[in-house]
């Protein structure tokens, strides 16, 4: 975009949704009794499908249940059997990859990677690429040679096409160590996929449970925070918390030329109507008379 003119609307040709950390549970387990994720999720996917201009998609970036069982998958496809969106999703370290695949049978391509669950959407301007790291049975990720491989193919085929890379680890130190200590194992060899590759617009995780962004090299990197708990932001290396911050979720924006990206909270805080005052300012622009002090 050349710039944005006077009262004009901003530009979006896709609208991509992203959940993340969902971690739907069947027992109380470690954080049950801090939040009700299953009631958070369906708060979430409510506010999704009253948003307008609606999404185009919804990434699911990881961690959708607590233990990855076959239950709690269940539990999850009826919290957004609702959601009148398309779902990707992309399994995380509380994920276990065979009931992943079992529970998602109908909404993922069939062109997945050998290995790992990684795929490609081509049916939007943005190509969407899903990357999947887990190492089954734990609790950090790892980028390997067979990941590098498949992803310097994939970005290969089109490579003057903007495209978006939606992961479960982020590729980078977020400054809360007990996570970084868990995190991404070869984040090295994917940031340089990705310097290679400045089509890739914007990396988009989860995995922190916080709202934390930064760059490598030209790409735009986001991580959403959790439809569940939210983590506190403690950068003390032997702090940390889980805290009943409200459930949030992102939309990644695309105007042809960059991404714009939001982070939204489900709350039931106050609100004030401000459609009167929106109107004028529409009308001002309009007019010519700019935005006057009044």
């Amino acid at each position: 975009m050349d710039g944005l003119q006077a009262g004009s609307p901003i530009l979006v040709l896709v609208l991509i949704a992203q959940i993340s950390d969902c971690h739907i549970r069947d027992s109380i387990g470690m954080f049950g009794g801090l939040v009700d994720t299953s009631e958070t999720l369906a708060r979430v996917v409510e506010h999704l499908n009253g948003l307008n201009p609606a999404p185009d998609v919804v990434l699911a970036t990881g961690d959708l249940t607590d233990d990855g069982t076959e239950i709690q998958y269940s539990m999850f496809l009826d919290l957004v059997a609702g959601l009148e969106i398309p779902l990707l999703p992309l399994p995380g370290n509380h994920d276990v990859w065979d009931a992943f695949r079992s529970a998602f049978t109908d909404r993922l391509p069939d062109t997945i990677a050998e290995g790992h669950c990684s795929y490609v959407v081509d049916s939007h301007p943005v190509r969407l690429v899903g990357l999947d790291t887990l190492i089954p049975g734990r609790h950090d990720g790892l980028f390997h040679e067979g990941h590098e491989e498949w992803l310097d193919a994939v970005l290969q085929m089109e490579p003057d096409r903007p495209t978006l890379v939606f992961t479960h680890f982020p590729p980078f130190t977020s400054g809360l160590t007990f996570m970084d200590l868990s995190g991404l194992d070869g984040a090295d060899r994917l940031r340089s996929v990705l310097k290679r590759h400045p089509q890739v617009k914007l990396l988009v995780a989860g995995h922190i449970h916080r709202p934390i962004q930064t760059t490598i090299g030209s790409t735009l990197v986001s991580v959403c925070p959790s439809t569940g708990n939210q983590l506190g932001l403690e950068l003390d290396p032997m702090s940390g918390s889980a805290v009943d911050e409200p459930p949030a979720y992102q939309l990644h924006c695309w105007d042809g030329d960059c991404f714009v990206t939001h982070t939204a909270t489900v709350w039931e805080g106050r609100r004030m109507d401000l459609s009167d005052f929106i109107a004028d300012v529409h009308r001002r622009a309009a007019a010519g008379e700019g935005s006057p002090r009044s």
